[in-house]
């Protein structure tokens, strides 16, 4: 079985919180595609809480929309939470730099941390959430705030590469 790109970088030296272009692929007609590894927690070392990473991925797609989509540039396709619970990737169609969805990223942590207590949470009902009891707003602005006190770094994958002899011998 092909090894998971996530498998090919050495996840113990990792720093987190960070954004780390993963994977670029293209459409069959030749669109970009990135794959966006945005890290809020150290792997191994820390994850982040159930109801407050279901809470934060109902606010943090929308929120990351606002502030990456550009039309005819780039535009996110999806973002889910990794089941580590140390981050979410983020699928584009288009190409957008680092610096970018750093700041972004940075913007959409912001909005989350900033909203009112009373705030419902959007599509918590059981008819568009799996699981619509799981939930905690107070957990998801922690996270947010956790990652804005820390800020955000920039990672190339060639930097955290696993050393090819090294995965021979986990594998």
């Amino acid at each position: 079985m092909p090894l998971v790109d996530s498998f090919l970088v050495d996840h113990t030296i990792m720093p987190a919180p960070s954004v780390r272009l993963a994977k670029v692929m293209a459409t069959p007609k030749g669109d970009e595609i990135q794959v966006w590894d945005l890290r809020f927690k150290k792997p191994n070392v820390a994850t982040m809480p159930e109801k407050g990473i279901h809470t934060f991925e109902h606010f943090f797609a929308g929120f990351m929309r606002e502030h990456l989509n550009e039309k005819g540039v780039v535009e996110v396709i999806d973002i889910s939470p990794m089941g580590c619970k140390t981050g979410f990737y983020m699928s584009l169609i288009g190409v957008a730099q680092p610096e970018r969805v750093a700041t972004a990223f940075k913007a959409a942590l912001e909005d989350i941390a900033a909203l009112p207590a009373d705030t419902v949470v959007p599509a918590s009902n059981p008819y568009q959430c799996g699981s619509c009891h799981l939930h905690s707003l107070k957990e998801a602005q922690d996270i947010a705030n956790d990652v804005l006190i820390q800020g955000i770094s920039i990672v190339n994958s060639k930097d955290i590469a696993l050393d090819p002899e090294k995965n021979k011998d986990l594998a």
